[in-house]
């Protein structure tokens, strides 16, 4: 029986079929547009097609899902889709179903990288099997920490992109009035996504932005353009600040890893220093994020790769 394992985002999913017998061998991966699905089957239906699988050899399907994650039913952040576990034993005759937070699952895939998967940020000083965080901005903005302490890898979900958004300079302190004038509260999520990068842009510029995406304000950077240019660098300020944050509530000497779309496709910014003096700038408590290892992941499937090993986990424990 053969095993597939996703990684449901706002923007773009990934499918992989993977052979039970040997997990390493991917038989088929594909990615799909998230928002070209009105819900989440049409999309399975259409990677059962593409992959070849015929009815009857799928004994596994494990999910990551963005947003909270409890009982039978996922309702999703950022898309309109509910989830339901049960229906999907039913409708595709599979033996097992498993859900899991898309940050739990990247925060497991990280265990799994390769050296050239990621790019050292902060070094700091690394230690093999203590807590670890993954943080990305993408759709929405996902936290996620691993605890070994009990044998195993356990990751734990969280809403801490919901926290409170604290500025840092006279600036930023507009930005958070401006945005709490339209939105109210004025989480990091509003400042650290996709919309996110686009509320700064149109703070910045004082124009009505409506209807453009993250992806035009990176490409209006890159062409020269100084609002752009300088809203990216206000993005990863905030960025490296409430990693700051991270390394201090945590201290993870496993380090902290950013995920998430965005990132790796701002890797210049991302690695200069805007971020790191932003991450560093902790007054008396600078030593201790100094020794929080900061890595950024330039591997996309890391959320999928995730779901792999916890589909694989499923399986063995129910054998």
């Amino acid at each position: 029986m053969d095993i597939i394992a996703g990684d449901i985002g706002g923007t773009k999913t990934y499918l992989t079929l993977i052979n039970s017998e040997n997990p390493a061998e991917v038989m088929f991966e594909a990615r799909y547009s998230s928002t070209a699905f009105d819900s989440f089957e049409p999309l399975l239906d259409c990677f059962i097609s593409d992959s070849g699988l015929e009815a009857g050899e799928l004994g596994v399907l494990f999910l990551a899902l963005p947003g909270v994650v409890s009982g039978d039913v996922a309702r999703l952040t950022n898309l309109p889709w509910v989830i339901d576990r049960n229906k999907l034993m039913d409708t595709y005759n599979v033996g097992q179903v498993g859900f899991m937070n898309d940050f739990q699952a990247s925060a497991l895939g990280t265990l799994h990288l390769e050296e050239n998967d990621c790019i050292i940020i902060n070094q700091g000083v690394h230690k093999a099997g203590a807590i670890s965080v993954v943080v990305g901005a993408g759709t929405g903005l996902g936290v996620s920490w691993v605890d070994h302490s009990s044998g195993k890898s356990v990751a734990y979900a969280t809403e801490g992109g919901h926290m409170d958004f604290a500025p840092v300079d006279t600036e930023q302190a507009g930005l958070q009035q401006f945005l709490a004038h339209r939105f109210g509260h004025v989480s990091y999520e509003r400042l650290l996504s996709g919309d996110g990068l686009v509320n700064i842009y149109e703070y910045l510029s004082g124009k009505d932005v409506s209807g453009i995406k993250a992806a035009w304000v990176n490409q209006e950077a890159q062409q020269g353009s100084e609002i752009a240019q300088h809203a990216m660098r206000v993005f990863v300020r905030i960025y490296g600040a409430y990693v700051g944050n991270l390394a201090l509530l945590f201290r993870p000497e496993g380090g902290i890893y950013i995920s998430g779309g965005i990132g790796s496709k701002m890797i210049e910014q991302m690695c200069s220093e805007d971020f790191t003096n932003a991450y560093l700038f902790k007054g008396r408590m600078q030593h201790v994020v100094e020794r929080v290892a900061v890595s950024l992941v330039t591997n996309e499937r890391v959320g999928v790769i995730g779901a792999i090993s916890e589909a694989v986990r499923l399986q063995q424990d129910n054998k």
